[in-house]
């Protein structure tokens, strides 16, 4: 009977251009597709399901960056994509190993400098311009070696790839692209940069959009968020492009992050400083409660 009331209830009314989220205290709320959305809340507070929920329902192609297994659909194991890294910028690519492997500064410049002028089809490339790079005192003999280590951690996921990411991007349906198999949390972190950083070139090229083409939804993506301003940049431009993010977060986000996004919280939680006693949609500093998510 309560499923029965409920449909009811939503074919009286209309949705636009926004996604149902619930039922709130006036009936049900969506959220508009105009912004990145972003889902926190607790740990088996329902953010996943929620995340898949808005997927089925905005009638949008996704591509999933599914951390831990728990989507469903047409599958693809992160090992087997093929990242062509001689597309991109020699300072963006040095920018995302240094953030997944926790690369200092000085260590970020020390490896420009050795792949700056070479000619990188894979990161075997980057490694081999590494040691082949001429140095000239004890500490930058030690820095060379520190981050010779920490990319050999990496390398192995990257020598089974034979789906080229762009092709995946062409396609015009759901893909899952199944992280769970990697067992280095570096090398998730560094796929999903990766693939987060092709997807923004792939769009970059295609021109800006006035509509909404596609929508990419991050697990745990409080790992990638925190990895500093490249992350935030492809973040705020991505939405030029026709690319909306469901960001799905046990934490909350920075807060220019949460400008430029609707939240949902999932269940509200002392740590996240939210005046709701109840799952809510949060948008524009007002906070809509839900009674059913």
């Amino acid at each position: 009977m309560l499923e029965l009331a409920l449909l009811l209830l939503l074919l009286a009314f209309t949705f636009n251009d926004g996604v149902f989220i619930g039922i709130g205290k006036t009936g049900p709320v969506e959220i508009p597709l105009d912004r990145h959305i972003v889902i926190t809340g607790p740990t088996r507070s329902g953010k996943t399901k929620l995340a898949k929920k808005i997927v089925a329902r905005s009638g949008l192609p996704a591509l999933v960056l599914d951390w831990h297994g728990e989507y469903e659909g047409l599958s693809i194991d992160a090992r087997k994509i093929k990242i062509d890294i001689e597309k991109f910028d020699k300072k963006l690519l040095v920018e995302i190993l240094g953030l997944s492997l926790n690369l200092n500064e000085p260590s970020i410049y020390f490896l420009y400098r050795a792949i700056r002028n070479q000619k990188l089809r894979d990161i075997k490339d980057v490694v081999a311009a590494l040691e082949d790079f001429l140095v000239a005192t004890r500490s930058e003999v030690e820095m060379k070696a520190a981050i010779a280590r920490r990319l050999e951690y990496v390398m192995d996921v990257f020598e089974k790839g034979i789906i080229p990411v762009e092709k995946i991007f062409k396609y015009k349906k759901t893909i899952i692209i199944n992280l769970s198999k990697l067992k280095l949390y570096e090398e998730k972190i560094l796929i999903s940069l990766f693939i987060l950083s092709s997807l923004y070139n792939y769009l970059f090229e295609k021109g800006p959009s006035k509509k909404v083409d596609r929508l990419l939804v991050v697990d745990e993506a409080q790992n990638i968020l925190k990895r500093g301003d490249v992350v935030k940049y492809l973040v705020f431009e991505s939405a030029k492009y026709g690319l909306r993010l469901v960001l799905v977060s046990n934490e909350m986000p920075p807060e220019d992050i949460l400008v430029h996004a609707t939240l949902v919280l999932t269940r509200p939680h002392y740590a996240y400083s939210l005046k709701t006693k109840r799952a809510a949609v949060i948008r524009d500093n007002t906070i809509k409660e839900l009674w059913i998510i």
